[in-house]
């Protein structure tokens, strides 16, 4: 009965999409109808994979939650998975908006590389993702489109490169004074107004 309802909750997810296609996509109902082909012709691999670090598992991405998280179809199976030490803008924040579009961009409907998989406290999937051989959890930190996770970071990579967005004044870089997400929360601004902020530069 799952796997019946995976072309239904795709093509759903997939209508919640619209508004970000580009003109120069493909029209929305040859999308649509991919969706189910694609879907219907994906190699299966056990969830029970995800468990392991050293697994890589290819899956589609079929939605983009926010700027750090999509959702992905694994063994027939929709599953939200987050960008591993990276934390990106969400609801109403500054750059949420910007945030999302640049991942939407990155991998909306590519398949996408899981690696590096392990979960959170709340058991969600964390990963490292590429998209067209893209290291999107680097991409978003490089772009000023999310920030280093405020935890204890493996990547010195994502350090850096956080570091030259500041200095270049990329997304988040080019905001006086960005307030990242675990500190938005606790400061209660959830029901602020949300700002895209400037233009963002790739």
């Amino acid at each position: 009965m799952k796997k019946k309802l995976v072309p239904i909750l795709a093509a759903i997810l997939l209508s919640t999409e619209r508004m970000y296609l580009r003109p120069e996509q493909l029209p929305f109902k040859v999308m649509m109808v991919s969706a189910i082909i694609a879907l219907s012709s994906l190699v299966a691999l056990p969830l029970s994979a995800a468990a392991s670090a050293d697994e890589i598992i290819r899956a589609k991405a079929v939605s983009i939650v926010d700027g750090d998280s999509i959702s992905a179809v694994i063994n027939q199976e929709l599953v939200r998975v987050r960008l591993a030490e990276v934390d990106a803008p969400e609801g109403n924040q500054p750059f949420a908006i910007d945030s999302r579009q640049s991942l939407h961009d990155l991998c909306f409907w590519v398949e996408a590389e899981l690696s590096s998989i392990s979960k959170d406290y709340y058991g969600r999937m964390l990963a490292k993702v590429k998209c067209n051989a893209v290291n999107v959890n680097a991409e978003q930190v490089r772009r000023g489109m999310a920030w280093v996770a405020d935890q204890s970071v493996k990547d010195g990579e994502l350090v850096q490169l956080q570091e030259e967005a500041r200095a270049a004044k990329r997304g988040l870089g080019s905001y006086e004074s960005p307030v990242p997400p675990w500190e938005w929360h606790s400061r209660g601004w959830h029901s602020q107004r949300s700002w895209s902020g400037p233009s963002m530069k790739k």
